[in-house]
């Protein structure tokens, strides 16, 4: 058995701002051919989001007002290894709201890390070997 790809599908409230922030500000392309969803790749690396539809058990509680899908919510982060690092924190640190600055970090490897428009967190890493 021999699995290939990863491929997060994550929610948004507002998937043209998605689609705007990862294709300019990270280079990504989107393509789909569903409402309310799009595929952004670049290079081996695809995520994909969706619009989220309020789910039936979502409304069987009419006491219940806790809105549907509130904000985005991802207990971690999503870890793209890259290289040249320092290229792409070159391209992105002005035009992103920085988590983590450029640094070699103990687990031996130099990383960022961004939000994107929607909250989500972005790691970019690069590994590098210890002298």
């Amino acid at each position: 058995m021999k699995l290939h790809k990863l491929s997060p599908i994550l929610w948004t409230k507002d998937l043209q701002a998605t689609i705007a922030f990862y294709e300019s500000v990270l280079g990504f392309k989107g393509t789909s051919g569903f409402p309310n969803f799009v595929s952004l790749n670049r290079e081996d690396v695809e995520i994909m989001f969706i619009v989220p539809q309020d789910e039936p058990e979502d409304c069987k509680d009419p006491d219940d007002r806790e809105p549907f899908f509130p904000k985005p919510l991802v207990t971690g982060s999503l870890y793209i290894v890259t290289e040249p690092v320092d290229e792409l924190w070159e391209s992105v640190k002005d035009k992103a709201t920085i988590k983590t600055p450029l640094e070699d970090r103990e687990y031996y490897m130099r990383d960022f890390s961004i939000l994107d428009n929607n909250g989500y967190e972005l790691v970019f890493g690069q590994h590098f070997k210890c002298d």
